[in-house]
């Protein structure tokens, strides 16, 4: 979707908006749709009443749907010292008094699908509560601020920051200065964890701590209470994260006059073991031998049974390893994660995601967990980057480079998409963003090959998915055959032969979208 990349938003996130014009057309006026290769489709009639709706908002109109209403909702109820009324919800969204019992009834539908036991209260004295083990409430706050983050648009995340610091007054919390100190200290921290942080991972933890902090703080606890979430932290303080966590602890003390007690210090240090890692230099721990064993046990059944060999087995028995050690700790303390590659991994690597879930059996036993596809599609993307593959180049081969920010499997899974379609290109290195841009005057190279936007070169760019999708795959194969006129696009060509044939548009845009996947099939065999 062309109109994705000019606004430099997610296809989720167009689709998001598009159902919202679609709510607020008046009865009578047809749904604007999305047709597979041509895009939106206006008619003279929906565009003269979208005008008129455009002309009537200003900077300030932001009207939220019941999902985005019920989310906020819940995020103040579960951070929120004060006692919670009615009123204050109302107040909070902008909605009559009606239509708040309406979302509270939602509200209590929503909490009884989650795996938490959680239960919204009402007590004349607390107003409206959330009802739970101290720690459910923490982990249930992540997963709906994990929610909020990668679903909802940026207007609703600053709406959901910019209502709680209004109503609630803690704006010391979500200040710049706040969030420039935990990222100094996280991009910095490399020296005293052995690691290094996954970027994404990392900037999320700084947008949502202010929020586990005070949901915490919002919670009455016995000193019986403490002691038992100090039990669901046993042995977290053993961690070299902690002294990470110590010193944000003490940063925050004597820059902004926050105080963290232990259990919040815990709280950063569940965060730290749970997020993937770019590098970890404590693989050859013997606290992780076992796990580095049961994955050697993996890999070699795979060889066993399906005959797949791989190029690099040690470096992808460590990066398995790296990745193994964070999926345990999400395990272990509910810290919810979802791939947001998942449907790519389905539709591309089908028959590989297919025997990784045949075979993780062998891992939830020993790891005493059960794995999602989410988490099934991770492994599945470590073990295609690594699959063994012909490298063939010719005598002339010209030199590429891969910008992508995602993780380091993804990374070496689109190293190896990308070098088996560029045969006559050699592949000199896969950096993120912010290494291309540290070394870039440094580059003797002819293309670029990206998953990110908004990259800058005088040499050509081509922008591809994080897991090539069929569109993809045909625009680098054109590239290896030295067809980089940017006019020359398979499925536009595509278009112009089937047009005489099929006049009507969505059947044409069906059969060319059957036509690139088959095309696609017979070049990657």
């Amino acid at each position: 979707m062309t109109i994705s990349s000019k606004l430099n938003q997610s296809r989720r996130k167009i689709y998001y908006h598009l159902e919202k014009i679609n709510k607020a057309l008046p009865q009578g006026v047809g749904e604007i749709k999305s047709y597979p290769r041509v895009g939106l489709q206006l008619t003279d009639e929906q565009k003269d009443v979208c005008r008129k709706l455009l002309a009537e908002l200003d900077d300030y109109s932001y009207v939220m749907n019941v999902t985005e209403r019920v989310r906020l909702s819940l995020i103040y109820i579960a951070i929120s010292k004060e006692r919670v009324t009615i009123e204050k919800l109302m107040h909070l969204t902008d909605v009559s008094r009606n239509t708040i019992l309406s979302d509270l009834i939602v509200m209590r539908t929503k909490l009884s699908e989650e795996e938490y036991d959680i239960f919204l209260k009402v007590t004349k004295a607390k107003g409206y509560y959330l009802d739970c083990h101290p720690l459910s409430k923490i982990q249930y706050l992540y997963r709906l601020l994990y929610r909020v983050y990668t679903e909802d648009n940026i207007g609703f995340v600053n709406i959901v920051k910019d209502k709680i610091v209004d109503i609630t007054g803690f704006d010391n919390y979500f200040s710049e200065e706040v969030k420039s100190f935990l990222k100094r200290e996280i991009e910095t921290s490399d020296y005293i964890l052995g690691k290094k942080i996954n970027h994404q991972d990392s900037k999320f933890m700084i947008q949502i701590l202010p929020y586990l902090i005070l949901s915490y703080r919002s919670i009455e606890l016995t000193d019986k209470d403490k002691e038992m979430v100090r039990n669901d932290f046993e042995g977290i303080s053993k961690k070299i994260e902690y002294k990470l966590a110590e010193k944000i602890s003490q940063g925050l003390c004597s820059n902004f006059k926050i105080e963290l007690d232990d259990i919040e210090i815990s709280l950063i240090v569940m965060l730290l073991l749970s997020f993937r890692k770019y590098t970890d230099t404590h693989l050859n721990s013997k606290d992780y031998k076992e796990m580095k064993e049961i994955l050697d046990v993996f890999l070699k059944n795979l060889n066993v049974q399906y005959g797949i060999k791989f190029k690099k087995y040690n470096d992808l028995l460590n990066q398995l390893l790296m990745h193994a050690k964070a999926l345990i700790y999400r395990k272990r303390y509910g810290v919810f994660s979802i791939n947001p590659l998942l449907k790519y991994i389905k539709e591309m690597h089908s028959e590989l995601f297919e025997i990784t879930k045949s075979s993780v059996g062998i891992l939830e036993e020993s790891w005493k967990v059960k794995l999602t596809d989410d988490d099934i599609a991770y492994i599945t993307i470590h073990l295609g980057g690594e699959l063994e593959k012909e490298l063939v180049l010719s005598q002339d081969s010209k030199k590429a480079i891969i910008v992508c920010d995602e993780g380091i499997g993804v990374q070496k899974l689109l190293l190896n998409q990308v070098s088996k379609l560029l045969k006559n290109y050699e592949i000199e290195a896969v950096f993120t963003s912010e290494q291309y841009y540290t070394v870039s005057d440094l580059l003797e190279i002819d293309l670029i090959v990206t998953s990110n936007t908004g990259i800058e070169s005088k040499v050509p760019i081509v922008k591809v998915h994080p897991v090539l999708v069929n569109e993809d795959i045909i625009k680098l194969v054109h590239i290896s055959n030295n067809i980089l006129d940017k006019d020359i696009i398979f499925h536009d060509e595509l278009e112009k032969l089937l047009h005489p044939y099929i006049q009507n548009s969505v059947e044409r845009n069906v059969l060319k979208g059957k036509i690139e996947k088959l095309v696609s099939r017979i070049i990657l065999k």
